[in-house]
């Protein structure tokens, strides 16, 4: 006798035996006690769900001359038909084959003839979306009034490829891709029928290949069953998918965990001399990774597709790893999947994220590193003279930190202003130690007139602030100078956010003077003609007696507040480099 596939041997028989779309064979289990059968109904979703499956169970009890309720009896002569493959009254019709307008026309000639032994004729139409424009336009009229002894089933996978004509005149029915936990338990429950001994832990990997699809996990179980000569086990489903054992890809992620890259990158060497699909091995260690962090945020969690004994594994695992890390790890890999998708070397980019996740930062040295900064924070606000907190800071600060390295500026040395020469130079001010992790401003400090942002030498920046002394609070110029920066903001925008940066000086013989520290490049943007033009016609409308702009590119409290003992140990703690000093307002705590 001819061998059937499994797929095709265990397909359901009634509508309860329908896995996963339990929605769908309730309303029209429904529909057929009640009889509320409509004329047309579309059956959507992906392959292997049981769309055609469905259709011949509700052709089949539509066909049915003594059906008392939803299903079939089974053993009236329409029934015995439907049973043996030869249905009269039930014909199947694959659109990607009659694709044309004249086979449609065909058909709508026939509706109009009596069912010869059922009492509904039934048209089951798979692939429905593969008709042409022509067809569909040949079709309408007929499924929107068929005969009363005629019902339509329309079956696809593309159900945007549907005119909106058609879809309205259906009764649309979507089914999922079924769960793994259902998918799982059908396969044990058929190997189980075949008399098949399996390891329970290849179930899961056969679920995760199917992707939600029965037919395909029977089809994967098929070949596994031939491959094993009569057995399933991990080893031999994990070699015929190509993919990673469970056992591989937990190592894997221990190893990343650890922080251990030569055995990370061991794992990844043996997969690909295995032949070993590298992707499924990343997707794999990402699926693990995500249940750990499930089960660490909730650990009463169950995933229905483990065994009992991979279940406390993995509670055991999660429960030494923290959240941070575990998202860490996530988001390496989601981007690693990306990256090997498109890549032409996807090995490379698996081991770049590999690296990296096992040299990610440690947390707790974050931590002590974060404690530090406000311990420096709370001496700078204590009481006593400005040079014996600054000192205070920098020992503590240099007590446990890295080597140190140079302050880097980008900004031109420091040059006199031409409004400042005529007064006495102003006290170095007092700077604050920045965070350690980017922030959008450093907080205020009491005593300071200065706050330098830092940030690590690895995030390139410029020295782009102001470097003049701070205005006073209501002081006339600055109110004026503000309307200037507005004015070319709503010209002009780039160069209006670089002159925000900038402190107005001194205003003598029609000439501003402001102070800004900037870059190569916010310098040739001031240098431009036309836009000192621009700033120019602000500056004569905004300021009386103002013709034209002098820019100052440094002033020596900026270099006071870049030189200060303080500044310097948090750069050296940090291992970073100037960003900016930007003028310090005074806080409400502050002493006059």
């Amino acid at each position: 006798m001819t061998y059937q596939v499994l797929a095709r041997k265990w397909r359901p028989q009634t509508f309860e035996a329908v896995v996963g779309q339990e929605a769908v064979t309730r309303t029209l289990r429904n529909a057929l006690q009640s009889d509320r059968v409509a004329h047309a109904y579309l059956f959507t979703g992906p392959r292997g769900v049981g769309k055609t499956t469905t259709a011949r169970l509700l052709a089949k009890a539509l066909g049915c001359t003594a059906r008392q309720g939803p299903e079939a009896c089974g053993e009236c002569p329409a029934c015995r038909d439907f049973v043996s493959g030869a249905p009269v009254d039930v014909m199947e019709i694959d659109a990607a084959t009659n694709t044309h307008a004249d086979d449609i026309r065909t058909l709508c000639e026939n509706v109009k003839y009596a069912p010869a032994r059922s009492r509904y004729k039934v048209y089951i139409v798979d692939e429905v979306h593969m008709l042409s424009k022509h067809a569909f336009n040949a079709f309408l009229k007929t499924l929107e009034e068929p005969p009363p002894h005629v019902v339509f089933i329309l079956a696809t996978t593309e159900p945007r490829q549907i005119p909106a004509t058609v879809l309205s005149r259906c009764q649309r029915f979507d089914f999922r891709p079924i769960p793994p936990d259902l998918l799982a338990r059908s396969l044990g429950e058929v190997l189980a029928r075949e008399g098949v001994a399996f390891d329970p832990g290849a179930l899961p990997m056969l679920v995760r290949a199917a992707e939600g699809s029965l037919r395909d996990a029977l089809s994967l179980t098929d070949a596994a069953i031939a491959y094993g000569e009569g057995k399933l086990d991990e080893a031999t489903v994990a070699r015929l998918l190509g993919s990673s054992a469970p056992a591989q890809v937990r190592a894997f992620v221990a190893a990343l965990l650890a922080r251990d890259g030569a055995a990370a990158l061991t794992v990844i060497d043996q997969a690909a001399a295995a032949g070993e699909d590298l992707p499924a091995l990343a997707r794999d260690a990402l699926e693990l990774a995500r249940r750990l962090l499930v089960l660490r945020v909730a650990p009463g969690t169950t995933f229905a597709d483990l065994t009992a004994a991979e279940a406390k594994e993995l509670s055991a695992q999660a429960e030494g790893v923290g959240v941070d890390e575990l998202i860490y790890l996530l988001r390496a890999f989601v981007e690693a999947d990306g990256e090997m998708r498109r890549s032409p070397l996807p090995r490379v980019e698996l081991e770049i994220a590999a690296v990296r996740v096992t040299r990610r930062p440690q947390p707790q040295a974050l931590d002590r590193l974060i404690a530090k900064v406000e311990e420096a924070l709370e001496q700078l606000g204590s009481a006593g003279p400005a040079p014996a907190r600054a000192g205070a800071v920098q020992e503590s600060l240099l007590g446990a930190s890295a080597p140190a390295s140079p302050v880097r500026t980008a900004g031109p040395p420091p040059v006199a202003s031409p409004g400042a020469s005529a007064s006495p130079r102003a006290p170095a001010p007092v700077p604050v130690a920045a965070s350690a992790r980017p922030a959008p401003g450093p907080p205020p400090v009491s005593g300071g007139s200065s706050v330098l942002a830092a940030r690590p030498v690895a995030e390139r920046a410029d020295l782009e602030a102001p470097a003049g002394a701070p205005a006073a609070a209501g002081d006339p110029m600055t109110e004026r100078w503000a309307l200037v920066v507005a004015e070319v903001m709503r010209k002009r925008a780039l160069l209006g956010t670089v002159l925000q940066h900038a402190t107005p000086v001194g205003l003598a013989a029609g000439v501003l003077t402001v102070s800004l520290a900037g870059s190569p490049f916010h310098r040739d943007l001031l240098a431009n003609q036309a836009n000192r033009d621009l700033i120019n016609q602000a500056l004569q409308q905004h300021v009386p007696g103002a013709r034209r702009i002098h820019v100052d590119e440094e002033s020596p409290a900026q270099a006071d507040a870049v030189s200060h003992p303080a500044v310097r140990a948090v750069v050296e703690a940090f291992q970073g480099e100037i960003v900016a000093v930007r003028p310090r307002v005074p806080g409400e705590g502050d002493s006059q």
